[in-house]
């Protein structure tokens, strides 16, 4: 067993490592003088860092490929405010000699918390034919761990172990206030759709092999297995009515909003349409998070090629809290959704 005792949170200006980290990507790039230099983006469960290697560079770079867990012996340095390691040699190491955690990040809050603050949301769906699937999905043992442990992305958005039930959680929470406060949706398709919307990622995307895609993944796609996925757990749901499943199916079918993002079907009914629009902002929200926090605190970004735009930070976004899913003594998250409806109540 090959042991991780440096990690990249707690690296330190001209430390020298001798450490295995995983590769995210890497490139052969020209320098100023049009010789080629290696550029590697390393990772393990507490971020990345990037790392260059200058001397022997094709030699080094036929010994791994992204992907690969590697021995890298280097020092830390800072280039331009950031840190970044400037390796002597690299060297692949055996997947079996090392313990896959360490090098993928997980989710900042338990997994369990999280997996009970969904069930009390799905608990809480009042038609008997959503209800009966329901409990065929707690009936299958093997997808629920699946759907506690899968992320919900390679890179963009929520890519740590248990990413898609974090993703799934915060879609159902924003699901459930809406529908307190638009009361024309059904809220039973809106809890239960968001919760279904991206289950074929349980198969499209790997742990195992650090969130890379599954040969299922990349010809077939999460929405056409997710699609199957619901269509065997209708199925084995007696008598479950064929319209409810023709708009359960749509809602996970047009999650995407547009052909031109992958989905099959524009949204056609009010709740898969307020469900693309959950899903493209919660998604999008993580990923500027990330942005931000990758950036060290900037006022403005730098370029971001997929927004086609710098980024602002808010002054007062630190304020604003940055974990929605702590708690205070006595509160409860589920009971925060029916805000709206508590209001009303007060006013009563």
């Amino acid at each position: 067993m090959v042991e991780k005792s440096v990690f990249i949170k707690d690296l330190k200006e001209k430390q020298k490592i001798l450490s295995p980290f995983l590769v995210r990507s890497k490139a052969t790039p020209l320098n100023k003088k049009g010789d080629p230099y290696l550029n590697i983006l390393l990772a393990d469960r507490t971020g990345d860092l990037e790392a260059r290697v200058w001397e022997n560079v094709q030699e080094i770079s036929e010994k791994f490929e992204s992907g690969d867990i590697v021995l890298v012996d280097g020092i830390a340095q800072n280039y331009q405010g950031k840190l970044q390691l400037r390796v002597n040699s690299i060297s692949r190491v055996d997947r079996n000699d090392i313990n896959i955690e360490d090098y993928l990040p997980t989710s900042p809050v338990p997994v369990n918390r999280l997996w009970d603050e969904t069930k009390q949301l799905l608990n809480s769906i009042t038609d008997p034919d959503l209800k009966r699937l329901v409990h065929r999905i707690y009936d299958d043992r093997k997808l629920v761990e699946m759907i506690k442990r899968a992320p919900a992305a390679k890179e963009i958005h929520h890519n740590f172990v248990g990413g898609l039930l974090y993703h799934t959680l915060s879609m159902m929470k924003v699901a459930n206030f809406i529908a307190s406060h638009y009361q024309v949706l059904n809220r039973d398709l809106l809890i239960l759709g968001a919760f279904l919307h991206d289950i074929g990622k349980t198969r499209e995307l790997s742990v195992e092999n650090f969130f890379d895609y599954t040969d299922e993944g990349k010809l077939i796609g999460h929405i056409a297995i997710g699609d199957r996925i619901l269509s065997e757990l209708i199925q084995g749901t007696e008598n479950f009515p064929d319209q409810l499943a023709f708009e359960l199916r749509h809602i996970l079918l047009s999650h995407h909003g547009d052909l031109s993002k992958g989905s099959p079907k524009l949204p056609m009914t009010m709740e898969a349409l307020v469900i693309s629009f959950i899903d493209d902002m919660d998604a999008r929200v993580e990923n500027w998070k990330k942005i931000f926090e990758r950036e060290d605190g900037k006022r403005w970004t730098t370029y971001q090629k997929m927004y086609e735009r710098s980024l602002f930070r808010s002054s007062n976004r630190e304020g604003n809290g940055d974990s929605p899913q702590e708690e205070s003594p006595g509160f409860r998250p589920f009971a925060q959704m029916n805000l709206i409806e508590l209001m009303n109540k007060g006013d009563k």
